[in-house]
């Protein structure tokens, strides 16, 4: 803490930054924040849902007032049509799959999904549909443009609106069916159909993932997807809605304990003053200005400067994350103090000044806060291995270090002052009920919104001479970087280090399996081996984002939300070269 101390005393607390992984606890988030704001006195923070959960957040927060999804597991479940866009589910999110499942094998529900690629839930769908990667927007476009041509119109819903209701329909008046079908491969017939089926159905819900929020213009994406669900009566009844998943286990906690720098705990504007002085005086403390702060990609930016020279990295690992067009290496290279808190020693942990041992999940108590708002708690299965705490403990230590005086025992301690400051948060492993409340948002600025965000829906990147689409992304087995960690999951999901690509495409190029290829972007090129996937689209080649061997990610170039600071490098157009 000296090192801190005498950085912070040299050149002040906007030197200071501090990352955290959302696998923590409500409790440990909470107490990261009010480290950085009350201990380091700095707004430079963030967590690993701005690497897309802040889209659908700030969307949601923007139009309807509500920071996560509106709907629960009943909702899925009892759903009579879902439209699931941009989520291979049974991958990504195995278990709100299976309340997917669920709803089409007993509730008979009607289930479109749209995607780039063949995925189990695709097959068991009554409507699939397979569309060029990178499409999404413009079939959301589509969607709402067959809505307003076949009528499907609630009128309760718009007449509140009538100016809002115009400008979409000015908004959308360029769209056509036709060339909408042409560049995403969604026929006409198709994109009516799912329209027809959402709008009739009682209990509608839209579930986006990561082929909205983690993708360019997912924040904007997500306000479409509003738009379709305002216009067909969807926003405000029982059972519908629009909602997403997240990667991590706690992004929404994150969220909620205000683990980033726009938000303090409950998602209140870091601007608001009287939520600051609410803060302030419970923690004793004088808060970092109003209208300061960094973001993940701001943090690193300023770290390759020079003007962030300490970094608080906890369970995060953004050199092995980040593609190497971020430049991370060169700007954790830049630091006077690099101190990671993990349970292993990772990538970017190598590169540290001091690791400090964390304990995993099993070795610690807490709570984590699902999808539909539920609290849930975890109890410590095992004694803490080695060396290692809980980061509660480490971070309370950090902070008496630096004079705080903070006197917690357990993480139960933490809790009761977040029930305090939260009243209501810890549901008893309810879901907390949320009401949409759209009105502010259709009544203040709409119609300048909705133009902007019409206009700006394209297919990216898809005339750079490159034919086929790169997509990273989840794996069953794996999630994040964590899970190669483990053993028994490496065993039954060992990393391949081959391209997997559909059959037809590797008969074009005459590759066989395990043929080598050079697979090339405007980033550069890696050589590795090929595999044959039935699942994949044709024109596009996939590699699990869990793994680093070869480097298959620093092919990708990074796109930052303007509004929401949300980085996407997940997809690019490549070449593929038979070696």
């Amino acid at each position: 803490m000296d090192r801190f101390s005498e950085i912070r005393r040299k050149h002040g607390p906007d030197a200071i930054a501090g990352l955290i992984t959302a696998r923590c606890t409500n409790e440990e988030l909470y107490l990261f924040q009010k480290l950085m704001r009350a201990g380091f006195q700095t707004n430079h923070l963030d967590s690993s849902a701005r690497y897309g959960h802040l889209n659908f957040v700030h969307a949601s927060q923007h139009a309807l007032g509500i920071g996560r999804s509106p709907n629960d597991w009943e909702d899925l479940t009892k759903a009579k049509a879902v439209i699931l866009i941009g989520s291979n589910l049974t991958e990504t999110n195995p278990l709100t799959a299976v309340r997917i499942k669920e709803a089409i094998r007993v509730y008979k529900a009607q289930v479109v999904v749209i995607d780039s690629a063949v995925t189990n839930m695709a097959k068991l769908a009554s409507h699939p549909v397979l569309i060029a990667p990178g499409t999404e927007g413009l079939v959301i476009d589509g969607l709402v443009k067959a809505a307003l041509e076949l009528d499907l119109i609630d009128e309760t819903s718009v007449k509140k609106h009538p100016r809002a209701f115009e400008a979409l329909k000015a908004a959308v008046a360029h769209v056509s069916l036709e060339q909408v079908a042409v560049q995403t491969g969604m026929s006409v017939e198709s994109l009516k159909d799912t329209v027809t089926i959402f709008a009739e159905a009682s209990r509608s819900i839209i579930l986006c993932a990561e082929g909205i929020v983690r993708r360019p213009d997912g924040y904007q994406n997500v306000l479409k997807l509003i738009d379709l669900a305002w216009i067909t009566g969807k926003l405000d009844q029982p059972g519908c809605g629009v909602s997403t998943v997240t990667e991590e286990p706690n992004e929404q906690g994150a969220v909620d304990m205000g683990a980033a720098p726009e938000f303090l705990p409950g998602q209140v504007s870091f601007n608001d003053q009287t939520a600051r002085d609410r803060f302030a005086k419970a923690w004793d403390a004088t808060l970092p200005a109003a209208g300061y702060g960094a973001n993940l990609v701001e943090i690193l930016k300023r770290c390759r400067s020079g003007q962030i020279r300490a970094l608080y990295v906890i369970g995060e690992n953004p050199l092995a994350t980040l593609p190497a067009s971020m430049e991370v290496r060169a700007a954790l290279d830049r630091l006077e103090l690099l101190v990671v808190q993990d349970p292993f020693l990772t990538e970017t942990a190598r590169m540290a000044h001091a690791v400090l041992p964390a304990c995993t999940s099993a070795e610690k108590d807490g709570t984590f806060t699902n999808l539909e708002g539920r609290v849930l708690r975890v109890r410590e299965a095992i004694d803490p291995i080695g060396e290692s705490l809980p980061d509660w403990h480490i971070m309370t230590a950090l902070a008496n270090a630096l004079g705080c005086q903070w006197e917690y025992e357990s993480s139960n301690d933490v809790q009761a002052e977040i029930m305090k400051l939260l009243p209501g948060y810890y549901n008893l492993g309810q879901p907390r009920k949320v009401v949409p409340a759209v009105d502010r948002y259709l009544s203040n600025g709409y119609a300048s919104d909705a133009a902007a965000r019409y206009r700006a829906s394209a297919p990216s990147d898809t005339k750079n001479g490159r034919p086929f689409t790169l997509l990273m992304g989840q794996v069953l087995y794996h999630s994040g970087k964590l899970s190669t960690e483990a053993i028994g999951l490496i065993t039954i999901a060992p990393n391949t280090g081959r391209l997997r690509m559909n059959p037809q495409d590797m008969e074009r190029l005459a590759v066989s399996e395990g043929t080598t290829v050079r697979l090339t972007s405007d980033r550069g090129s890696v050589q590795l081996a090929v595999q044959s996937d039935h699942s994949i689209a044709p024109q596009t080649c996939f590699f699990p984002e869990h793994f680093n061997e070869p480097p298959v990610k620093d092919l990708m170039s990074v796109h930052v939300d303007p509004t929401t600071g949300v980085p996407t490098f997940k997809q690019a157009r490549v070449t593929i070269e038979k070696v």
